[in-house]
């Protein structure tokens, strides 16, 4: 009988241990949402050997993580709507157009 109950014991502690990293990593992967993306106005200027977003409102700079696509408005106001990394002050840009 103390067999049958010790089994017993092991095998529903075991089927716990085995069901809790897929239950954890469902919750993880809802937790894990994508930045909304915004839209940031400015001047593409170059600072050193890259192209960056200056806001003159906020006076803030924001490097763009497209060089290629920020390269043909160099100098020109531009609404460039993308998400932000704050951690590296950057912008992934996901449209960039001139403003008029």
């Amino acid at each position: 009988m103390k067999r049958i109950l010790l089994s017993l014991a092991a095998f529903v502690t075991l089927f716990g241990l085995m069901t809790a990293p897929v239950q954890s990593r469902v919750v993880a992967s809802q937790t894990q949402a994508q930045p909304e993306a915004k839209t940031f106005t400015g001047r593409i200027l170059k600072s050193g050997e890259n192209f960056v977003l200056s806001d003159s409102a906020t006076k803030a700079k924001y490097l763009l993580d497209n060089q290629d696509r920020a390269r043909p408005y160099e100098g020109k106001s531009v609404k460039v709507a993308g998400t932000i990394d704050v951690a590296n002050n950057m912008i992934h840009i996901e449209t960039i157009e001139e403003v008029v």
